[in-house]
C-alpha cells in the first residue's frame, strides 16, 4: 500500500514539472528584439547611416584617412608633401643679350596698304658680345604710365628664326606691322592714342620702351601688331 502511494504521488509530480519547464521555454524568445532599419530611413548621425562601424577594426582605419585628408596628406602616403615650384625667374641662356645691354628704335618706317611697316633696331650698348634668337615681345602702351593698349603683337612664322650675335656697337633687327586702327570697325577696336611701344628682348622679363608719335591703337580685343624674328642688320 505505502509503495502504490509513492507511485501515485510520483505519476502527478511530473506532468507539473513538464509543464514548467514548457512555460520557461515559450517565455525565452519574447526577451529578444530585432530591428532592421534600413539607411535611407536612418536617422541623422546614426552610425549604419554615416558608415561608421563603432569601435575598433575599421572604424580606426577610417578615423586614420580623415586625418590625413584632413591635413592635406593622400592615404597612405608618408613624409612631408612636396614643396611648390619656385617661382623664380629662370636665368637667361648662356650668352644672351639681356634687356640691360641693349637699346631700342624705330626706323625704316613706310607706308603699306591699311598699315605701316617699321623696324625694330636693338643695339648692344655693352662692351661684351651677345646673342638675340627669336621674336621680340612687342606691345602699344597709353596713359603715360606703361598701361598695355590692346593685345601683344602676333607672331609671324613665315621667316624662319636665327641666332644673331651682336658684337658691342653691332645692331639687329626685327620687322613690325602696325594695322591702320581707322580701317577698322571702331565698335570692336576701340580707337584710342597709344605713347608708343614696349618691346621685350628675346628671353627677357624686362622691356624697353620707345615712344612713337601718332600712334593709336585698339583698347579692344583686336590685334593691330605683327612682328617678325630677330635678324642681323648690316652695317
Amino acid at each position: 500500500m505505502k509503495n502504490l502511494r509513492v507511485l501515485l504521488s510520483l505519476s502527478l509530480l511530473l506532468p507539473l514539472a513538464a509543464c514548467s519547464a514548457g512555460e520557461e521555454d515559450t517565455a525565452a524568445p519574447s526577451a529578444v528584439t530585432t530591428t532592421v532599419v534600413h539607411s535611407a530611413d536612418a536617422p541623422a548621425g546614426d552610425d549604419a547611416a554615416d558608415g561608421t562601424v563603432g569601435a575598433g577594426g575599421a572604424d580606426a582605419a577610417d578615423t586614420a584617412t580623415a586625418d590625413n585628408v584632413a591635413s592635406g596628406a593622400a592615404p597612405g602616403a608618408s613624409g612631408t608633401a612636396p614643396a611648390p615650384a619656385s617661382s623664380t625667374i629662370p636665368p637667361l641662356p648662356e650668352g644672351a643679350c639681356a634687356t640691360s645691354q641693349l637699346s631700342a628704335e624705330i626706323t625704316n618706317e613706310q607706308g603699306a596698304a591699311g598699315s605701316r611697316l617699321v623696324d625694330i633696331v636693338l643695339t648692344n650698348t655693352s662692351g661684351e658680345e651677345c646673342t638675340l634668337t627669336g621674336f621680340p615681345g612687342v606691345s602699344a602702351v597709353t596713359g603715360n604710365d606703361g598701361t598695355q593698349l590692346g593685345p601683344a603683337a602676333l607672331r609671324e612664322t613665315g621667316t624662319e628664326a636665327a641666332t644673331v650675335t651682336l658684337a658691342p656697337g653691332a645692331q639687329a633687327r626685327a620687322g613690325l606691322k602696325i594695322t591702320n586702327v581707322g580701317l577698322l570697325d571702331a565698335a570692336a577696336c576701340q580707337p584710342q592714342d597709344a605713347d608708343g611701344l614696349r618691346i621685350y628682348p628675346p628671353e627677357n622679363t624686362d622691356s624697353l620702351y620707345v615712344a612713337v608719335p601718332g600712334l593709336q591703337g585698339c583698347a579692344g580685343e583686336v590685334d593691330i601688331l605683327s612682328v617678325q624674328p630677330i635678324t642681323e642688320l648690316s652695317p
